[in-house]
């Protein structure tokens, strides 16, 4: 075989096994990206990080002692600040689950049930189940958690654990 020839399947062969794929899995990560903001995982991330501010907060002000409290509200603006400007290194790590999940028809599958009513429908519910359900769990739990603790002790008692 011409060494030009010879190069230029070589090159060919190359670019099939490294650079295609490459392309194929950037594409498919792409996808998986526009599937997660589907999701609306940029506003969960927000929130967790509303949610944290009272526990830095409280962190902070323990750590140190006899702080002034303008200076905790500025700790934790910052701290804040911070997480939201690094919440694209969060999302990758979202990504990079879901790309050892699904593969790309799966993902183009997913992305397809979120573009269509059924999925649009899922997405516009999902707040009120996941509120209505942690409600439901709340009242279940108020309901029978002393009587599965009792069980539970019962449980230990007959096994010769000694429970007060």
């Amino acid at each position: 075989m011409h060494p030009h020839r010879f190069a230029t399947a070589l090159l060919s062969l190359i670019l099939v096994l490294f650079v295609v794929p490459a392309q194929a899995e950037q594409a498919t990560r792409a996808k998986i990206h526009q599937l997660i903001a589907m999701d609306g995982a940029a506003a969960v991330a927000d929130a967790v990080i509303d949610r944290q501010r009272p526990v830095v907060r409280q962190s902070f002000l323990a750590g140190h002692p006899g702080i002034a409290k303008k200076a905790a509200d500025a700790y934790v603006d910052a701290f804040a600040s911070e997480l939201a400007a690094r919440q694209g290194q969060f999302l990758d790590l979202i990504v990079d689950i879901y790309a050892k999940t699904f593969t790309a028809a799966e993902v183009d599958a997913l992305l397809a049930f979120h573009a269509s009513p059924l999925g649009q429908k899922l997405r516009a519910a999902t707040p009120v189940i996941l509120e209505l359900s942690r409600r439901a769990g709340a009242a279940w739990g108020q309901e029978n958690g002393a009587a599965v603790a009792a069980a539970a002790n019962a449980k230990l008692k007959s096994m010769g654990y000694m429970v007060k």
